[in-house]
C-alpha cells in the first residue's frame, strides 16, 4: 500500500479533494419537501404489517422509538459515507492493479463529478436509492472476487423489502452480469446456483409484497400509526404509495411526458450528461468489438444496465432513472475491468493529449453545475447564463472526444503492422 501511495500520491489526493468538493456542497440539513417525503419512509416498520419500503424503518425500530429528521439525516450521512468508501476502496483497486497511463484514473474522475451520481446522492440524502446502489455496489464486488456468492440473493432479497424499485433500476442488471460470468467462466455450477438463487429472491419479494404488501389496518389507522412514530409532519405521498398496492402505486406514479416543460428539463438533463453517456458508448463500443461468441451475453448485459429508462413513461423522477443508468453502466464496465474483459490498454481515447484539456473543462463544469434535480431534473432551466456556459463547455468535450474517437479507429498503415486491440475479451 505504502508503495501504491507513493506512486499514485497526486491521483488519491486529487480524488479525495474531488469526492469531497463534489459531494460536501449539497449535504444539508435544510429539511425541503423532498427530504420530509423521503424521511417519511424511515418511520414505517413491520410492527403495523408487511409494509412495503418498511425494511429500513424496522431495523430503526430497534434503536430509535421515534424518529425525526435530524435522526434520520444523522443516518442517511452515515450511509453515505460508508458507501463513498466502498466506492473509494474500488476506485483505488481498479488504478493499482489495471490501470494505464492513468487512463481508468481519468474515468473514475468523470464518474465522481457527473450530476447524477454523487452529488445527486448527497443533494438527496434520506432516499433509500442509496440503499439499492450500496447494495448493487456489494454484489458486483462478491462477483468481481468470487468469494461468498450467496449474501448476492440475500442482499438482492434485503434490496427489495427496502424499495421495490431495485426490481426494475438494479436487478436487471445484477441478474444480467451473474449470467455473464455464469457464460464467460466456463458455466461454473456455484455461479449458476447463485444467478437461479438471485432470480428467485428478486422474484419471489416481488409476489409477496404484490400479494401481502398491503396493510391489513385501515388507511387512517395506519397513518395515524406510523406518524405516532415521528416527530415530523408525515407526507401523505409517502404514506399512500406504501400503503396501497403496486398496481394502485402505479396509478398514483404522474407520468409528465406529455408535458412540453418536462421533457424539456429531461432533454437539458440529457445533454448534460451527453458527455457521460459519449464515454459509456465509447466503452460499450470497445466491449462489443471484443466479445466473440460472447456477444449475446453481452448485447444483454448493456440493454439491462439501462433498465432505468423503462421507469421514465411512469413517473416524473427522471434525475433517478438517469442515476440508476449512470451507476449501473459504471458499475458493470468496473466489473469487466477487474476481471480483465475490458483492459485499460484499449481505451485509447481517453489516453491523454489534448483529451486530459477536455476533461479538465468537463471535470471543472460538472462540479460548478451541482446536482440534478430528481424531477425537472435540468436545475437551470430559467438561467440563461448558467445553461450557456455549461452547454458550451459539454458540447466543446463532445466534439473533442468524437474527434479523437474518429482518429483512433482509422486503421494503421500496412507499412507500421497495424495495432491488435485483442487484449480484452
Amino acid at each position: 500500500m505504502r508503495k501504491f501511495l507513493e506512486r499514485h500520491d497526486l491521483q488519491v489526493v486529487l480524488l479525495l479533494v474531488t469526492l469531497i468538493a463534489t459531494v460536501r456542497p449539497w449535504v444539508s440539513s435544510v429539511v425541503e419537501f423532498e427530504k420530509m417525503y423521503a424521511a417519511s419512509h424511515w418511520a414505517l416498520s413491520y410492527e403495523l404489517g408487511l409494509v412495503r419500503r418498511g425494511l429500513i424503518g424496522s431495523i430503526m425500530s430497534l434503536f430509535v422509538p421515534v424518529v425525526s429528521t435530524e435522526v434520520v439525516l444523522t443516518a442517511a450521512f452515515v450511509s453515505l459515507c460508508i458507501f463513498l468508501g466502498i466506492l473509494m476502496a474500488v476506485f483505488l483497486n481498479l488504478i493499482k492493479n489495471h490501470d494505464v497511463d492513468s487512463r481508468i484514473f481519468r474515468l473514475i474522475l468523470l464518474f465522481m463529478v457527473t450530476p447524477a451520481t454523487l452529488s445527486l446522492y448527497a443533494k438527496d440524502l434520506g432516499r433509500f436509492d442509496l440503499f439499492l446502489m450500496m447494495i448493487l455496489a456489494l454484489c458486483f464486488i462478491l462477483l468481481s472476487k468470487q468469494r461468498h456468492l450467496w449474501l448476492i440473493p440475500v442482499l438482492a432479497m434485503g434490496a427489495m423489502f427496502i424499495h421495490e424499485g431495485f426490481l426494475i433500476l438494479c436487478a436487471p442488471t445484477l441478474l444480467a452480469a451473474l449470467l455473464f460470468v455464469y457464460v464467460r467462466d466456463a458455466r461454473q455450477k456455484k455461479m449458476l446456483t447463485t444467478l437461479v438463487a438471485s432470480v428467485i429472491a428478486v422474484g419471489g419479494s416481488f409476489l409477496v409484497l404484490a400479494l401481502f404488501g398491503t396493510p391489513t389496518l385501515g388507511y387512517e389507522e395506519f397513518s395515524r400509526l406510523v406518524q405516532a412514530r415521528a416527530t415530523f409532519f408525515i407526507t401523505e405521498l409517502s404514506m399512500r404509495e406504501c400503503y396501497y398496492g403496486i398496481a394502485n402505486h402505479l396509478a398514483l406514479a404522474s407520468p409528465y411526458l406529455s408535458d412540453a416543460g418536462s421533457l424539456l428539463n429531461l432533454f437539458g438533463a440529457v445533454v448534460i450528461l451527453s458527455p457521460v453517456f459519449l464515454v459509456l458508448a465509447n466503452l460499450w463500443t470497445r466491449v462489443m468489438k471484443n466479445c466473440g461468441s460472447a456477444r449475446g451475453t453481452c448485447w444483454m448485459l448493456l440493454l439491462s444496465s439501462l433498465s432505468g429508462l423503462l421507469v421514465v413513461p411512469i413517473a416524473t423522477d427522471y434525475g433517478r432513472w438517469l442515476s440508476a443508468v449512470v451507476f449501473c453502466n459504471f458499475f458493470v464496465l468496473a466489473l469487466l475491468i477487474s476481471r480483465g474483459d475490458l483492459k485499460a490498454e484499449v481505451l485509447e481515447e481517453i489516453s491523454g493529449g489534448s483529451f486530459s484539456a477536455l476533461l479538465v473543462l468537463a471535470v471543472v463544469t460538472y462540479a460548478l453545475f451541482g446536482p440534478l434535480n430528481d424531477w425537472n431534473p435540468y436545475p437551470y432551466q430559467h438561467n440563461l447564463f448558467s445553461s450557456a456556459l455549461s452547454l458550451i463547455a459539454v458540447l466543446a468535450f463532445n466534439a473533442g472526444f468524437v474527434l479523437k474517437w474518429r482518429s483512433v479507429r482509422k486503421p494503421a498503415s500496412p507499412r507500421s503492422g497495424g495495432s491488435s486491440l485483442a487484449s480484452s475479451l
